[in-house]
C-alpha cells in the first residue's frame, strides 16, 4: 500500500511538473499577446496575409490570355509541339473547337524560337525566309533548286490556308529553258491535300487550287495541274473535258428541277396541313439523249430553167485545084476564102453537119434539220409523307396520332397530280400517305457540369466564395477588433466580462457628499465572480485564474474554508 502510494504521489509530481511547464509557455505567450504593440499590430498581419492568400487563390482561378501559336498541323507534329512546350513548362493548351495550340500571350514569341531551335514543326517551314540563307558563290542549278522548293513552300502554305484542308504538298517540274522554241518543254505541278476524316472538297475548291497553281508559274496551263488526296483520288479533271463538263451540268440541271418540283408540293400542301407538316421528295428520270434528223424533199413538179446551150457544127470540103504540087495542095488561106464570091459555094462542098441544144433545170428540193431536246422527262416518281393530326381520346383523356382520312389523301393526291404533272401513261407515280411525326430529335447529351457555361460560372462562383469567406470571417472580425479596443488586464489575468461605464449624466451629487464619495459613484462596478464559472472553465490555467479572482474577491471566505480543512485534518492526529 505504501509502494502504490508513492508511485501515486511520483506520477503526480510529473503531471504537476509537465503543467507548471506547459503553464509557463501558455503564460508567456499569453504575456507575447497581451502586449499593446502586439495587440495593435496582430489584426493588421492577420488582414494582410489574408488579403494575400485571397489574391494568391484568384490568380491562380484566373485564365491567361491565349493565343493560337499554330494553326492546321497534323496531329504527328501537334504531338510533338506540345510534348516539348510541356518539358519547357509553358501552359500550353488545346482549342476544343478546332483542335489549333493555344499558349499563353506572354510566352507566344519564346515559344516560337524555342521551337525553331529544335525544328519544330517540320511541316511549317519558312517558305522565301529560306533563300536569306543561300551561301555566297553558290551555283546557277542550287539556285534555282532553292527557288523552286521556296514556291513549293509558298504555295503548299497557301493551299492548307483553304477550307477542310489539313496539310499539302506542291511538287513542281520546272524544265530548263532552251534556246530552240520547238524543244521548249511546259511546266506541270502535282498537288497533294491532307483532308479530315469524312471530308471532300468541292469542285470550287479543286478548281481554285488548280488556277491557284498555273496562276503562280509561268506559262503553266490549268491542265498540267493534278490534284490527289490522301486516299488517292483523284480530284482534279480537264476543265476542256466534254463528257466531265457535260455530266456535271446534267447532274445540276436534274437536282435543280427535283427542287423546283419539291418545293411546288411543299408550298401548295402547307396551306391544307400546316407549316413543318408536310415532307416530299421527288425523283425525276431525265433523258439526256441528243437527236439530231436532216432530212431533204424533192418536187418534181416545180423546175425551172437554170441554163441552155445550143451548139452548131459544119464541115466542108473544096475541090483540087492549080498544078499539081505541093503549093497548090495547100489550103487556102483565110484572106482568100473572105475574098471568094459566096455565089460560087454549092451545097455539096459541105461534107458534115451537126448540132446540139443543153437545156439545164432546177428541181425544187426542201432541207430541213430537227433537232429533238436532250432534256427530255421520262418518269416521275414523287413521294409525299404527311403528318398526322393529333386528338384526345375521351376513354382515356390522352392525346393520340390520328391517320387522315383516306378522301383527304385522294383530294391531296389529286391536287398534286396536276401540279406537277403526273401522267400516268408515261409511268409516273405519286404516292400521298401520312404518318406520326417524332416531335423533338434526339441529341448527345452532356452532363450538366460538363457546358462550358456552367464550368465558367462555378469557377466564377468559387472565386467569390473565397474571398467572401476571407472578407467576412478574417477581416471583418479584425476590423471590428481594431474598432473595439480591447479591456486591458494583468498579465496571465483571464478576463472575465467587460467593465460597465458609468454614465456622467445620471450620477447625482448630494450635499455633505466628500470627494471620495463622488469618486466611489464614478467608479464602475465589477460583476460579481461566482464557483460556477470553475465549470465552464476548459483549461487548467483558466480554472488556476478564476480562483485567484474569487480569493482577491472573497478572501475572508476563503481563509475560512481552508481553516476548517487544516482543523479536520489536525483533529484525528
Amino acid at each position: 500500500m505504501t509502494d502504490t502510494t508513492e508511485f501515486s504521489a511520483a506520477v503526480n509530481r510529473t503531471d504537476n511538473g509537465l503543467v507548471t511547464q506547459t503553464s509557463r509557455l501558455l503564460a508567456n505567450v499569453q504575456n507575447l499577446t497581451s502586449q499593446p504593440s502586439f495587440q495593435r499590430s496582430f489584426p493588421a498581419v492577420i488582414a494582410v496575409i489574408a488579403v494575400g492568400i485571397g489574391l494568391l487563390v484568384y490568380a491562380l482561378l484566373q485564365q491567361p490570355e491565349r493565343t493560337t501559336l499554330f494553326a492546321s498541323l497534323p496531329d504527328s507534329e501537334k504531338s510533338k509541339v506540345v510534348d516539348a512546350l510541356k518539358n519547357q513548362g509553358v501552359a500550353v493548351t488545346l482549342d476544343p473547337t478546332t483542335g489549333d495550340i493555344l499558349v499563353p500571350v506572354d510566352d507566344y514569341h519564346s515559344s516560337r524560337i524555342s521551337l525553331a531551335a529544335q525544328g519544330l514543326p517540320a511541316s511549317v517551314p519558312g517558305g522565301y525566309q529560306s533563300l536569306s540563307d543561300l551561301p555566297l558563290g553558290s551555283s546557277r542549278s542550287v539556285e534555282l533548286m532553292r527557288l523552286k522548293q521556296t514556291q513549293e513552300i509558298e504555295l503548299a502554305r497557301s493551299i492548307r490556308e483553304i477550307e477542310d484542308i489539313m496539310s499539302a504538298r506542291v511538287h513542281l517540274a520546272l524544265p530548263e529553258k532552251s534556246v530552240f522554241v520547238r524543244n521548249q518543254q511546259p511546266p506541270t505541278a502535282s498537288v497533294f491535300v491532307q483532308l479530315p476524316y469524312g471530308r471532300t472538297l468541292g469542285s470550287s475548291q479543286v478548281t481554285a487550287i488548280i488556277h491557284l497553281v498555273s496562276s503562280s508559274i509561268p506559262n503553266m496551263s490549268k491542265q498540267d495541274v493534278t490534284v490527289i488526296d490522301q486516299n488517292g483520288a483523284l480530284l482534279s479533271k480537264s476543265a476542256d473535258d466534254p463528257d466531265s463538263i457535260l455530266s456535271d451540268n446534267q447532274l445540276e440541271h436534274r437536282m435543280r428541277l427535283e427542287s423546283i418540283y419539291r418545293s411546288r408540293i411543299i408550298s401548295l400542301v402547307t396551306p391544307i396541313v400546316g407549316p413543318g407538316n408536310v415532307s416530299a421528295q421527288v425523283n425525276l428520270d431525265i433523258d439526256f439523249t441528243r437527236n439530231e434528223t436532216t432530212e431533204e424533199i424533192v418536187d418534181p413538179k416545180s423546175t425551172a430553167t437554170r441554163s441552155k446551150q445550143t451548139t452548131l457544127d459544119e464541115s466542108t470540103d473544096l475541090p483540087a485545084r492549080g498544078i499539081p504540087g505541093a503549093v497548090s495542095n495547100t489550103p487556102p488561106t483565110q484572106a482568100e476564102l473572105n475574098t471568094s464570091p459566096s455565089g460560087n459555094a454549092s451545097d455539096d462542098r459541105i461534107r458534115t453537119r451537126s448540132s446540139s441544144d443543153i437545156e439545164n433545170f432546177e428541181v425544187s428540193r426542201t432541207i430541213s434539220t430537227t433537232q429533238k431536246p436532250s432534256n427530255t422527262i421520262v418518269k416521275i416518281t414523287a413521294a409525299v409523307l404527311l403528318r398526322e393530326t393529333v386528338a384526345i381520346n375521351p376513354e382515356t383523356g390522352l392525346e393520340e396520332a390520328q391517320p387522315l382520312p383516306e378522301k383527304k389523301l385522294a383530294e391531296i393526291n389529286k391536287l398534286l397530280s396536276g401540279a406537277i404533272g403526273i401522267d400516268q401513261e408515261r409511268g409516273d407515280t405519286l404516292t400521298v400517305s401520312s404518318s406520326p411525326f417524332v416531335s423533338t430529335l434526339e441529341g448527345v447529351s452532356k452532363e450538366w457540369h460538363e457546358v462550358p457555361l456552367i464550368k465558367n460560372l462555378l469557377k466564377q462562383l468559387v472565386t467569390i466564395l473565397i474571398l467572401s469567406i476571407v472578407a467576412l470571417g478574417v477581416i471583418r472580425p479584425l476590423l471590428n477588433r481594431i474598432m473595439i479596443p480591447i479591456g486591458s488586464g494583468a498579465p496571465g489575468e483571464v478576463l472575465v466580462g467587460m467593465e460597465d461605464e458609468v454614465d456622467v449624466d445620471t450620477v447625482e451629487v448630494q450635499e455633505g457628499e466628500s470627494l471620495e464619495d463622488i469618486k466611489a459613484k464614478l467608479k464602475p462596478k465589477k460583476q460579481a465572480i461566482s464557483a460556477d464559472m470553475l465549470d465552464t472553465a476548459n483549461t487548467y490555467d483558466d480554472k488556476v485564474a478564476v480562483i485567484r479572482m474569487i480569493v482577491s474577491e472573497e478572501a475572508g471566505k476563503v481563509s475560512n474554508v481552508f481553516k476548517e480543512m487544516i482543523s479536520k485534518d489536525m483533529g484525528p492526529s
